[in-house]
């Protein structure tokens, strides 16, 4: 077991000197600070909008509360959450490939290798995303179904409760184990496959995550989802722009399937391997952002297929190229990430030097419908953010359908959307009365699509607001953002 984790332990060590003192990404960022919130006692989805589903939540409160119990760092404590996430389904991994005699140590050890890049480094930028925990919780599922024999009732189910905390992150990753339990299906030619214990202790979870979830929080079915399905669509890009960005990763799916075509053998591991790549490229293409981190379960997995089917072809014809087809691949996908490294936040330390108050005396509110303008700038410089939402992501939806449609009943609709949007944004105005206000005044704003919209203009419709707002002055631009600031450092009471 040493031997073969050795590899794995040496790169984890690496990905922690490239954390070692970073920020995480805008998203994981907001999840801690409304994470705290939550355990605090504020309601989420109710007093929090925030538009995924709640797993998220009770995951990060796991390291939230670590670090409000040890006084650890919230980013540090969050960081070592997930290192341990990893470490657990590697090791998880090792104790089930060790169990296929077919196996040599070299590949088995080479697989675990290339896992734990797939898990640690690669997705380096987007460290913690709920795309990368999703990844290093479904790594041991896939591997539990490329052995040659199967694994112990008792081992399929434990696997399977790991993995289904991944899966319902999001409803899209279901697509992963449904394409591996088609497989079986089809191959078997028969509907037993999926009455195996790993897919019904993956059903009953998900049934009951589904049922809790509308009981402890029904405002998530009521509001936020009729909410999401309205106006979300407005972060959406083109399918061409979402496949141009994930091109690579396709043509690395493309490589897999070229080398289990290219064995004659056959082995029923290749081709479930490769499916599961699929599924995740398909996954990523659905989502129709094409955000770095939802590459990230892509990378892995097709890295993983491109691995396994070429030392798969190497084992039946006795020929290194295809080993060293997968090298290149693993180099290639890794390259890119290592120059880039761990996340950085430009916007956040130029903002900075605009608060006045003391760290941990800072309040502020961002009017953006992107998430990094406010985190991790509320981290970053220990201030409180106003908005309970990661971002002001109501706005660009309704005013980009609002302007195309002349039909008076939607634009009722839309206006509403836009008039309840406002008022959650000036409750939390009113609640923190913020030191700095952060204002996206590009006329061109991200994600609405062309529309124009004016948020003081609009928020000054208000009359309260009107008033409230001549207390505060320019200070100056960053970029786009307009910094307005008022006298004091006093912050909200409760």
């Amino acid at each position: 077991m040493i031997r073969d984790l050795s590899a794995p332990a040496i790169i984890m060590a690496t990905a922690v000197c490239l954390l070692w003192g970073t920020l995480l990404s805008h998203d994981i960022s907001w999840y801690l600070i409304s994470t705290g919130w939550w355990l605090d006692g504020v309601e989420i989805y109710a007093d929090i909008l925030e538009l995924n589903p709640p797993l998220a939540f009770y995951l990060t409160a796991i390291p939230v509360w670590a670090s409000q119990v040890t006084e650890l760092a919230p980013m540090a404590a969050y960081k070592g959450f997930v290192l341990v996430l990893a470490a657990g389904s590697l090791i998880l991994s090792q104790r089930l490939l060790v169990r296929d005699a077919q196996l040599l140590p070299a590949q088995r050890r080479l697989v675990l290798a290339v896992a734990a890049v797939g898990l640690l480094l690669l997705p380096i930028r987007d460290f913690g995303q709920r795309d990368h925990l999703f990844a290093i919780l479904f790594l041991p599922f896939l591997v539990m179904n490329l052995l040659s024999r199967s694994a112990p009732g008792p081992l399929r189910a434990g696997v399977a409760v790991w993995a289904t905390f991944g899966v319902a992150l999001k409803h899209y990753f279901l697509l992963l184990p449904l394409a591996i339990a088609v497989y079986q299906v089809i191959a078997a030619r028969s509907l037993r496959p999926v009455l195996r214990v790993e897919y019904l202790v993956m059903a009953t979870m998900l049934v009951l995550y589904v049922l809790a979830s509308a009981i402890l929080h029904p405002a998530y079915f009521d509001s936020v989802v009729p909410l999401t399905m309205q106006v979300y669509g407005a972060f959406d890009v083109s399918m061409l722009a979402t496949v141009w960005r994930g091109w690579f990763v396709i043509v690395l799916l493309l490589v897999a399937l070229a080398l289990l075509v290219m064995n004659r053998a056959r082995p029923a591991s290749n081709a479930v391997v490769v499916l599961t790549a699929a599924a995740a490229v398909a996954a990523y293409l659905i989502q129709s952002k094409g955000w770095t981190y939802h590459l990230i379960p892509a990378k892995l997995f097709v890295m993983v297929a491109v691995t396994w089917t070429a030392m798969t072809l190497s084992q039946t014809r006795k020929h290194w190229w295809p080993t060293g087809v997968a090298a290149v691949a693993v180099i290639l996908l890794l390259v890119p990430e290592m120059r880039y490294g761990s996340y950085k936040s430009p916007f956040a330390k130029a903002v900075e030097p605009y608060f006045t108050c003391a760290p941990g005396e800072r309040s502020f509110q961002i009017f953006s419908s992107t998430v990094s303008s406010g985190f991790p700038l509320a981290n970053h410089a220990k201030a409180i953010p106003a908005n309970r939402a990661p971002t002001l992501w109501l706005f660009p939806g309704a005013s980009y359908r609002l302007s195309l449609t002349e039909d008076p009943a939607e634009q009722a609709i839309y206006r509403a959307t836009l008039e309840d949007a406002r008022a959650r944004v000036l409750k939390d105005f009113f609640r923190v009365a913020p030191q700095l206000v952060i204002v996206d005044e590009s006329p061109k704003k991200k994600y609405f699509n062309g529309a124009p919209f004016d948020y003081l203009a609009y928020f000054s419709e208000d009359e309260s607001f009107a008033r409230a707002w001549r207390s505060y002055t320019l200070q100056g631009h960053v970029g786009p953002f307009a910094i307005y600031a008022r006298p004091g450092c006093d912050l909200p009471s409760g």
